[in-house]
């Protein structure tokens, strides 16, 4: 008799609309979901793409024996719950897969959605992340997601819950990797102060900053 596999899962969230009702919203429904969760802190982090207010970002881990389509059924139905509009976006479209997809997409670009979805204000997005250590296609969707590799508000709370846990096929550890981003987003945003008129950037350093501002949101325990 064969049992089901239970897997660890990593799963963002993020919204710039009624942020605060929303992210609570969606933790409510992860939980009714799949039980139990690892919560990472809440993190502000600037809209990018357009013009919009800064976005709440964090990561949810789950255990759950469901396959990747039934998971991705469930967090779409919990961001509609949660007033979450998908303008335009094809049905059964492969996320990641679309006409014309490069490389160095702008912070803000999410896979598999089109481009007035990608910046644009939201109230809840849910990303399914990774499904335990797989890699690859699975029930049409790329796992691991780039977006741990690529985005601040991403690598930075996973960081914070899984330090040593290992990326799926970068095979390093969450820790080392946001030690890494950081450190190029940090000199990235010097040599922006290195070259701005001198009045703009006199006597400023990055020696302290941080793409991520730590949130208190009190998120509870049911």
């Amino acid at each position: 008799m064969r049992f089901p596999v239970t897997r660890r899962c990593w799963i963002s969230l993020g919204s710039n609309l009624e942020r605060e009702a929303s992210i609570r919203g969606g933790i409510r429904g992860l939980r009714q979901a799949f039980g139990p969760l690892i919560l990472s802190p809440v993190y502000e982090t600037e809209a990018v793409g357009f013009d919009g207010s800064p976005f709440l970002n964090l990561v949810a881990g789950i255990e759950t024996a469901l396959r990747v389509g039934e998971i991705r059924a469930l967090l779409r139905r919990i961001e509609a719950e949660h007033g979450r509009e998908r303008r335009g976006e094809p049905e059964g479209e492969r996320e990641g897969e679309r006409e014309g997809e490069r490389e160095g997409e702008r912070e803000g670009e999410r896979e598999g959605e089109p481009e007035g979805e990608r910046f644009a204000p939201r109230t809840l997005d849910l990303d399914l992340l990774t499904y335990g250590d797989l890699a690859g296609e699975i029930d049409g969707y790329r796992l691991p997601r780039d977006e741990i590799l690529r985005y601040a508000f991403v690598l930075g709370p996973l960081a914070d819950v899984a330090p040593d846990e290992r990326h799926p096929i970068d095979g390093r550890c969450y820790a080392e990797l946001w030690r890494q981003l950081l450190v190029r987003l940090r000199d990235a945003h010097q040599a922006q102060l290195d070259t701005a008129p001198l009045s703009a950037s006199a006597g400023k350093s990055v020696s302290g900053w941080s793409p991520l501002r730590r949130i208190e949101l009190a998120l509870g325990t049911t």
